[in-house]
């Protein structure tokens, strides 16, 4: 007879879930207040802090588990501070975002770092929104391409350092003191 261990448990698996939904909610939340239009006039840009834990659920503990964080975060977002089209765009954008996690987890073969799939997913989050865009506005908004992209890049490539530096770190008690 086989036996689950406690950190495979049903129970630990969803309250490790509402703990990781909990924070990509946070960190969605926080980001909002820094003042990135400032700097940056590009329309809805935003940081990106609550991919850097999507992106390190899906990979050091589950896709599955990551698409559903990203989901819910996504959802309960829209209904507490967005509306129809922001859920849109953020569906869009996480959509894609997750595509491309899938396709570089399968075919790059664990040879790209955090950074560089952090810039990838950035950049795959930011042509969500635009086909959004597209789809409801017009064509014409595709030229906001090139901006996004390098500005996906710049901060990809932080959110990725910060998971490069961190998730050796934070694995361990995610994983319930596993080594």
């Amino acid at each position: 007879m086989s036996t689950i261990s406690r950190a495979d448990s049903p129970a630990s698996r969803a309250a490790r879930g509402a703990a990781l939904v909990s924070a990509a909610l946070l960190l969605s939340y926080l980001e909002s207040f820094i003042p990135l239009g400032i700097f940056l006039p590009l329309p809805g840009f935003r940081l990106g802090l609550a991919n850097i834990l999507v992106m390190f659920v899906f990979f050091c503990i589950s896709a599955t588990e990551a698409a559903i964080i990203s989901a819910v975060r996504v959802i309960v977002m829209a209904l507490l501070f967005g509306n129809p089209l922001s859920f849109f765009f953020s569906a869009l954008g996480a959509a894609f975002s997750l595509a491309g996690m899938f396709v570089l987890k399968y075919a790059a073969n664990n040879k790209l770092s955090f950074w560089g799939i952090s810039v990838i997913s950035a950049s795959l989050h930011n042509i969500g929104q635009l086909a959004a865009a597209a789809i409801l506005f017009g064509r014409a908004i595709i030229s906001y391409l090139p901006a996004l992209l390098i500005a996906s890049a710049a901060f990809g490539s932080i959110c990725g350092i910060l998971l490069n530096i961190l998730a050796p770190k934070i694995l361990p008690a995610i994983r319930g003191g596993e080594r």
